[in-house]
C-alpha cells in the first residue's frame, strides 16, 4: 500500500457540504489528513470575543506503526504552524 498511496495521504472533502464537516477517513495509510469544512466560531482573543473562521481537520494514525504520544506532538505542531500562518 505504501507504494502505491505512500505513507501519508491528504484529502479534501469539505467543499461538497453545505455545513461544516468533520470526517474520520477510511484507509490504510500510515497517516491520514482530512480536511473537513469550514465553519464561523467565536473565539477569545484576549480582549474580547471576535468571528473567526474554524476548518475542520481530522488526523488518524495507524497505532501498528505510529504511537499516540508522537501521534500527538505532530498535531499540535501541525496546528502551531497552521495557526501561525504564511
Amino acid at each position: 500500500m505504501a507504494r502505491k498511496f505512500g505513507k501519508v495521504g491528504v484529502t479534501a472533502v469539505g467543499m461538497f457540504g453545505q455545513e461544516p464537516q468533520w470526517f474520520l477517513p477510511h484507509g490504510s495509510g500510515t497517516v491520514l489528513l482530512t480536511v473537513g469544512g469550514i465553519e464561523r466560531t467565536w473565539v477569545w482573543d484576549g480582549e474580547g470575543h471576535v468571528e473567526k473562521e474554524h476548518l475542520c481537520l481530522t488526523g488518524t494514525f495507524d497505532h501498528a506503526v505510529i504511537d499516540g504520544a508522537p501521534a500527538a506532538r505532530f498535531m499540535s505542531r501541525l496546528l502551531e504552524i497552521l495557526r501561525k500562518g504564511p
